[in-house]
């Protein structure tokens, strides 16, 4: 009975309306030229590489702040951009259920990324004098 308790318990605490309907993952599609690789800026990792179709689509987390990117291909200069964060409008459903807010702030799920398709357009690099 206790472990029947605790798990109700813990179910109500640790859910919130976002918790319930949206995933902690949005798909961002980015269009660029095939072999454009799409970098996070703060850890320096790839995040998605166009191979085919100049289109390619990822599940990036969501978070609090704006996510900052870089694109790089080889022959092209490297090309800075910024996933915006907007307020994610189901966190509203919390107000029946106000500690649902700070689950919600807490694995970022009140905001969604604003730019779901992103249009990168590069630059080719200047070449120098030999």
């Amino acid at each position: 009975m206790e472990k029947v308790l605790f798990t109700v318990i813990a179910a109500v605490t640790l859910s919130s309306c976002c918790t319930v309907f949206t995933a902690s993952r949005q798909n961002i599609t980015f269009m660029a030229p095939n072999g454009t690789k799409i970098y996070d800026v703060e850890t320096n990792i790839k995040i998605a590489e166009v191979e085919k179709d100049n289109m390619v689509t990822t599940k990036i987390k969501k978070k609090l702040s704006d996510k900052q990117l870089i694109a790089r291909k080889e022959g092209f200069a490297p090309t800075p951009f910024i996933l915006e964060t907007e307020f994610n409008a189901s966190t509203l459903w919390n107000i029946l259920f106000w500690p649902g807010f700070f689950v919600d702030l807490g694995t970022g799920k009140m905001f969604k990324w604003e730019n779901t398709i992103v249009n990168l357009e590069l630059e080719r690099e200047n070449e120098t004098d030999k």
